[in-house]
């Protein structure tokens, strides 16, 4: 572990790190290109940036593209392999890791970015530390994340859905983090206790911090848009199985008489997970003049409520058979 405090010459003092995390889990035909969109980006001035991989279960290339890599950019990658699938566990366990670091070194913040992404331009992490700088109650900053098909010419279904979807996404200007990418404070990542049992971690997130987080529209990200339509189905159910947990998560959290937000009070409307009370998807729907473009998203709520209704039987069928109880708070 290539952690040691750096002082700079001219001002003696230590540089802070900024690290940027991703959990992988058998990314080999992705991970490359995220790493090295981290590798371009410009460094906020004080820091010094290293990228850290957990790869979690993995059974392809994924760890030897990274250790790749991690000999080529010397003291620039750090490798963590655990063999438990799940991106909570992952990030549960980046976090004991930089708690550790931070014993010895000063990290205020870190970013994620999900194995399938890259930045969009190379000042994203002068832009997350100059958020949170300018605003000292600020706790997390998420991305702007776009579908790769606003930037090829791909033309089947789930690519012109895409593109509808964060059309109407962008007039309405909802607020809320994204798994894909966000930037959050140290002291604040290690409150939030995120449940080992999650495929995601950015419902939870969002609930925790209500109040406390805003997307920025200025850090962009691309992100793969599914290949095909089961593709598309398959995402969904993992998301709506996701939810669905959490939401049971909560109520036991609720009976336990503990609370979801670490806040009391919001920053502001614009901070809620949501956005203002200006947030209406059906008048931005009505708004919409392109007719293709409201029978793509009438596709998407469709694929969205069959979604729904296949996780609801897959978690019946896991609850029946398997006896796992998912709402036991692992620590």
């Amino acid at each position: 572990m290539n952690f040691e405090p750096m002082v700079t010459g001219d001002q003696n003092r230590i540089i802070k790190l900024l690290p940027v995390a991703i959990m992988a889990h058998n990314e080999e035909k992705v991970i490359q290109k995220a790493i090295e969109s981290i590798l371009r980006q410009h460094v906020p001035e004080g820091y010094s940036v290293k990228v850290v991989i957990v790869t979690n279960g993995c059974t392809d290339r994924t760890e030897e593209i990274v250790r790749d890599l991690e000999m080529k950019n010397t003291g620039k990658i750090e490798l963590i392999s655990i063999n438990e699938k799940g991106k909570t566990k992952a990030i549960n366990r980046v976090i004991r890791f930089f708690d550790d670091i931070a014993k010895s070194l000063c990290l205020p913040y870190v970013i994620f970015l999900d194995a399938d992404c890259k930045f969009i331009g190379n000042y994203a992490l002068i832009n997350f530390v100059e958020r949170f700088e300018q605003n000292s109650q600020l706790c997390a900053v998420a991305a702007d994340c776009l579908p790769d098909s606003f930037f090829n010419s791909r033309k089947d279904i789930v690519a012109e859905m895409y593109r509808a979807i964060y059309t109407l996404r962008g007039s309405i200007m909802i607020n809320s983090i994204s798994g894909m990418c966000y930037g959050i404070r140290f002291d604040i990542l290690k409150k939030i206790d995120f449940p080992d049992f999650q495929l995601a971690e950015d419902m939870y997130l969002s609930a925790r911090l209500d109040g406390h987080f805003l997307r920025d529209r200025e850090i962009k990200i691309v992100f793969l848009t599914p290949r095909s339509l089961d593709d598309e189905i398959n995402r969904r159910t993992k998301q709506e199985v996701s939810t669905r947990r959490y939401r049971k998560y909560y109520s036991y959290l609720r009976n336990k008489d503990r609370s979801v937000k670490l806040f009391n009070e919001a920053l502001g409307d614009q901070y809620r997970w949501g956005g203002s009370s200006d947030y209406d998807v059906v008048k931005s729907w009505h708004e919409l003049k392109d007719f293709k473009f409201k029978l793509l998203l009438a596709l998407s709520y469709i694929v969205r409520g069959y979604s729904k209704i296949k996780a609801y039987f897959m978690l019946r069928n896991i609850g029946e058979n398997s006896h796992l109880d998912y709402w036991e708070v692992l620590r």
